[in-house]
């Protein structure tokens, strides 16, 4: 199975969607914690919870969050260690949190509820991930953006500097610095939107 690809047009459409969300929090040259972000969700609206629960896992990428969302009701829960290590600013745990944000963003749990992340198959060497569906994908862009927002259309931000302002991880960071950056992406960014009348029944 090829791992998903994405079209310009939906990424440039995941960009200014997460630039939406980020500014109702952040001006564009301000950085956060995700667990900042989550705690102002939760402290601004009613509908979103925050639950965290201990595991024995010791490394951060084993640590787990995710969401539970019916309609407007949002919970995270997430590892407690992996929200203390993302208010210290530990680069992959605040990723991990704006991954699991851009779920929210993005509306995909309007699309089911079920499991939409890594599934197992058998293999020659017994259980292996399938490469993540369209929705992590998206995800994973969405979390940089958010995290990020528009200076990763400035080439003067280094890479390391950049992901260590915005507490998201280095890889994704310079993925999405390349995309953002490219001439066709920009363009799509330009081309006009179409309007639709509002109409009042």
């Amino acid at each position: 199975m090829k791992r998903p690809a994405l079209p310009t047009a939906r990424v440039a459409e995941i960009f200014e969607t997460a630039l939406w969300f980020r500014r109702q929090y952040a001006a564009d040259n301000q950085f956060f914690r995700m667990t900042d972000y989550w705690r102002w969700l939760r402290d601004e609206g009613a509908y979103c919870r925050i639950k965290t629960y201990r595991s024995d896992q010791s490394e951060d990428f084993k640590r787990k969050a995710g969401v539970v969302a019916f309609g407007d009701d949002i919970t995270l829960v997430v590892d407690e260690r992996l929200m203390d290590r993302a208010d210290d600013g530990c680069k992959l745990c605040n990723y991990m949190l704006g991954h699991e944000a851009a779920h929210i963003m993005l509306d995909h749990h309007e699309r089911g509820a079920v499991v939409k992340n890594y599934q197992l198959f058998a293999g020659p060497s017994g259980l292996s991930n399938l490469p993540p569906t369209a929705e992590e994908l998206e995800a994973n862009y969405g979390a940089v953006f958010l995290q990020c927002g528009v200076t990763l259309a400035n080439p003067r931000w280094d890479t390391l500097q950049l992901a260590d302002r915005a507490y998201s991880d280095v890889r994704s960071v310079a993925k999405a610095q390349r995309i953002v950056q490219m001439d066709v992406f920009q363009r799509e960014l330009a081309r006009p939107k179409p309007v639709y009348p509002t109409v009042i029944l």
